[in-house]
Protein backbone atom coordinates (compact mmCIF):
# COMPACT_ATOMS: atom_id res chain seq x y z
CA UNK A 1 0.00 0.00 0.00
CA UNK A 2 1.40 3.52 -1.07
CA UNK A 3 -0.34 4.96 1.83
CA UNK A 4 1.15 2.43 4.37
CA UNK A 5 3.99 4.54 5.61
CA UNK A 6 1.65 7.70 6.21
CA UNK A 7 0.63 5.73 9.40
CA UNK A 8 3.60 6.53 11.24
CA UNK A 9 2.59 10.17 10.63
CA UNK A 10 -0.70 9.19 12.11
CA UNK A 11 0.92 7.78 15.10
CA UNK A 12 3.00 11.18 15.74
CA UNK A 13 0.47 13.39 15.47
CA UNK A 14 -2.30 10.91 17.85
CA UNK A 15 0.90 10.88 20.32
CA UNK A 16 1.66 14.62 20.10
CA UNK A 17 -2.21 15.15 20.64
CA UNK A 18 -2.85 12.78 23.79
CA UNK A 19 0.46 14.14 25.53
CA UNK A 20 -1.45 17.64 25.17
CA UNK A 21 -4.62 16.72 26.03
CA UNK A 22 -2.86 15.07 29.39
CA UNK A 23 -1.20 18.11 30.36
CA UNK A 24 0.44 17.75 33.52
CA UNK A 25 -0.14 14.52 35.94
CA UNK A 26 0.05 14.67 39.62
CA UNK A 27 3.79 14.17 40.75
CA UNK A 28 5.24 11.27 42.17
CA UNK A 29 5.64 13.19 45.63
CA UNK A 30 1.71 13.80 45.77
CA UNK A 31 -0.42 12.58 48.18
CA UNK A 32 -3.15 10.51 47.61
CA UNK A 33 -5.86 12.86 48.13
CA UNK A 34 -4.28 15.52 45.43
CA UNK A 35 -3.99 12.68 43.01
CA UNK A 36 -7.36 11.39 43.99
CA UNK A 37 -9.43 15.14 43.15
CA UNK A 38 -6.76 14.95 39.88
CA UNK A 39 -8.34 12.20 38.32
CA UNK A 40 -11.74 13.18 39.67
CA UNK A 41 -11.95 16.31 38.20
CA UNK A 42 -9.72 15.92 35.06
CA UNK A 43 -11.38 12.13 34.20
CA UNK A 44 -12.44 12.97 30.84
CA UNK A 45 -9.52 14.71 29.62
CA UNK A 46 -7.32 11.48 30.72
CA UNK A 47 -9.59 9.56 29.07
CA UNK A 48 -9.50 10.94 25.75
CA UNK A 49 -5.87 11.12 26.15
CA UNK A 50 -5.78 7.18 26.87
CA UNK A 51 -7.83 6.40 23.80
CA UNK A 52 -5.82 8.50 21.60
CA UNK A 53 -2.48 6.82 23.15
CA UNK A 54 -4.48 3.43 22.18
CA UNK A 55 -5.14 4.69 18.65
CA UNK A 56 -1.58 5.66 18.17
CA UNK A 57 -0.05 2.57 19.19
CA UNK A 58 -1.84 0.82 16.76
CA UNK A 59 -1.17 2.91 13.61
CA UNK A 60 2.51 2.94 15.26
CA UNK A 61 2.36 -1.39 14.60
CA UNK A 62 1.51 -0.41 11.11
CA UNK A 63 4.08 1.95 10.49
CA UNK A 64 6.60 -0.20 11.85
CA UNK A 65 5.39 -3.45 9.69
CA UNK A 66 5.88 -0.74 6.56
CA UNK A 67 9.00 0.27 7.52
CA UNK A 68 10.00 -3.37 7.47
CA UNK A 69 8.87 -3.82 4.61
CA UNK A 70 10.83 -1.30 2.60
CA UNK A 71 13.95 -1.64 4.51
CA UNK A 72 14.01 -5.69 3.38
CA UNK A 73 13.27 -4.95 -0.41
CA UNK A 74 17.68 -4.92 -0.69
CA UNK A 75 18.38 -6.69 2.52
CA UNK A 76 15.81 -9.57 2.67
CA UNK A 77 18.30 -12.19 4.55
CA UNK A 78 19.08 -9.19 6.99
CA UNK A 79 18.38 -9.25 10.50
CA UNK A 80 18.09 -5.25 10.77
CA UNK A 81 14.92 -4.97 9.53
CA UNK A 82 13.66 -7.03 11.92
CA UNK A 83 15.29 -5.30 14.66
CA UNK A 84 13.26 -2.23 13.01
CA UNK A 85 10.08 -3.94 13.57
CA UNK A 86 10.37 -5.22 17.22
CA UNK A 87 11.49 -1.50 18.31
CA UNK A 88 8.47 -0.39 17.03
CA UNK A 89 5.86 -3.28 18.19
CA UNK A 90 7.71 -2.53 21.67
CA UNK A 91 6.97 1.06 21.35
CA UNK A 92 3.60 0.40 20.85
CA UNK A 93 3.05 -2.27 23.92
CA UNK A 94 5.02 0.39 25.76
CA UNK A 95 1.95 2.92 25.23
CA UNK A 96 -0.73 0.36 25.33
CA UNK A 97 0.68 -0.81 29.38
CA UNK A 98 1.34 3.21 29.94
CA UNK A 99 -2.59 3.72 29.22
CA UNK A 100 -3.71 0.60 31.21
CA UNK A 101 -1.76 2.29 34.32
CA UNK A 102 -3.23 5.44 33.45
CA UNK A 103 -6.81 3.91 33.35
CA UNK A 104 -6.49 2.39 36.33
CA UNK A 105 -5.93 5.69 38.40
CA UNK A 106 -9.08 6.61 36.39
CA UNK A 107 -11.07 3.84 37.79
CA UNK A 108 -9.20 4.03 41.01
CA UNK A 109 -10.18 7.65 41.88
CA UNK A 110 -13.70 6.77 42.12
CA UNK A 111 -13.53 4.67 44.76
CA UNK A 112 -13.84 4.95 48.13
CA UNK A 113 -12.37 2.29 49.32
CA UNK A 114 -9.05 3.09 47.38
CA UNK A 115 -6.76 4.44 49.93
CA UNK A 116 -4.14 7.04 48.98
CA UNK A 117 -0.55 4.33 49.20
CA UNK A 118 -2.69 2.77 46.95
CA UNK A 119 -2.80 5.58 44.10
CA UNK A 120 0.61 7.05 44.75
CA UNK A 121 1.86 3.50 44.09
CA UNK A 122 -0.35 3.72 40.99
CA UNK A 123 0.92 7.05 40.33
CA UNK A 124 4.44 6.38 40.83
CA UNK A 125 4.49 3.79 38.10
CA UNK A 126 2.61 5.76 35.47
CA UNK A 127 5.25 8.38 35.87
CA UNK A 128 7.93 6.20 35.10
CA UNK A 129 6.74 4.05 32.99
CA UNK A 130 8.40 5.63 29.38
CA UNK A 131 11.43 3.55 29.04
CA UNK A 132 9.40 0.70 26.89
CA UNK A 133 7.79 3.01 24.52
CA UNK A 134 10.57 5.79 24.63
CA UNK A 135 13.46 2.23 24.52
CA UNK A 136 11.00 0.93 21.42
CA UNK A 137 11.73 4.35 19.67
CA UNK A 138 14.80 4.42 20.05
CA UNK A 139 15.75 0.74 18.93
CA UNK A 140 13.31 1.16 16.07
CA UNK A 141 15.45 4.06 14.50
CA UNK A 142 19.01 2.76 15.12
CA UNK A 143 18.07 -0.69 13.57
CA UNK A 144 16.94 1.63 11.05
CA UNK A 145 19.04 3.94 10.82
CA UNK A 146 22.25 1.30 10.59
CA UNK A 147 20.31 -0.29 7.85
CA UNK A 148 20.06 3.09 5.84
CA UNK A 149 23.15 4.93 6.47
CA UNK A 150 24.91 1.26 5.11
CA UNK A 151 22.54 0.57 1.70
CA UNK A 152 21.12 4.32 1.17
CA UNK A 153 17.57 2.92 0.29
CA UNK A 154 14.68 3.09 1.23
CA UNK A 155 15.77 6.50 3.09
CA UNK A 156 18.25 8.84 2.44
CA UNK A 157 21.45 8.49 4.16
CA UNK A 158 21.62 11.67 5.92
CA UNK A 159 17.77 10.34 7.63
CA UNK A 160 19.87 7.20 8.23
CA UNK A 161 22.81 9.30 10.20
CA UNK A 162 19.79 10.83 12.25
CA UNK A 163 18.36 8.31 13.40
CA UNK A 164 21.53 6.49 14.71
CA UNK A 165 22.59 9.79 16.40
CA UNK A 166 19.00 9.84 17.92
CA UNK A 167 18.73 6.05 18.98
CA UNK A 168 21.62 6.08 20.85
CA UNK A 169 20.75 9.36 22.21
CA UNK A 170 17.28 8.33 23.34
CA UNK A 171 19.14 5.43 25.84
CA UNK A 172 21.27 8.76 27.42
CA UNK A 173 19.71 9.72 30.79
CA UNK A 174 18.51 13.36 30.66
CA UNK A 175 19.25 13.68 27.00
CA UNK A 176 17.08 10.94 26.03
CA UNK A 177 13.59 12.85 26.26
CA UNK A 178 14.63 15.73 23.84
CA UNK A 179 15.85 12.75 21.12
CA UNK A 180 12.81 11.15 21.60
CA UNK A 181 10.42 14.46 21.31
CA UNK A 182 13.03 14.87 17.55
CA UNK A 183 12.31 11.10 16.88
CA UNK A 184 8.70 12.54 15.58
CA UNK A 185 10.01 14.36 13.53
CA UNK A 186 12.30 11.56 12.11
CA UNK A 187 9.54 8.98 11.86
CA UNK A 188 7.25 12.25 9.94
CA UNK A 189 10.08 12.92 7.64
CA UNK A 190 10.52 8.95 7.21
CA UNK A 191 6.84 8.12 6.80
CA UNK A 192 6.34 11.02 3.74
CA UNK A 193 9.65 9.79 1.89
CA UNK A 194 8.25 6.10 1.77
CA UNK A 195 5.30 6.96 0.66
CA UNK A 196 6.34 9.33 -2.27
CA UNK A 197 8.82 6.61 -2.82
CA UNK A 198 7.83 4.71 -5.99
CA UNK A 199 6.97 1.00 -5.63
CA UNK A 200 10.14 -1.53 -6.00
CA UNK A 201 9.55 -3.56 -9.11
CA UNK A 202 8.53 -7.24 -8.42
CA UNK A 203 11.61 -9.57 -8.14
CA UNK A 204 9.61 -12.26 -9.73
CA UNK A 205 8.75 -10.32 -12.78
CA UNK A 206 11.78 -9.17 -13.44
CA UNK A 207 13.35 -12.78 -13.52
CA UNK A 208 10.59 -14.01 -15.88
CA UNK A 209 11.23 -11.55 -18.33
CA UNK A 210 14.72 -11.44 -18.20
CA UNK A 211 14.84 -15.25 -18.98
CA UNK A 212 11.48 -15.36 -21.50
Amino acid sequence: MRLGPLTGLVAVVLIAVAFCVGGDTPDVGDSGLQIKLFFQEHDTQQAVSVYLLVLAGVFLVFFAGSLRHHLAELDRHGWLPQIAFAGGILSAGGFWVASGVTLALIDASDEQRVGGPALQAMNAISNDLFIPFVGGIGVMMLAAGLCTAYTGTPLPRWLGWAGIVLGVLVFIPWVGFFAFLVSGLWIIAASVLLARRPNAPDTASTTNVSTS
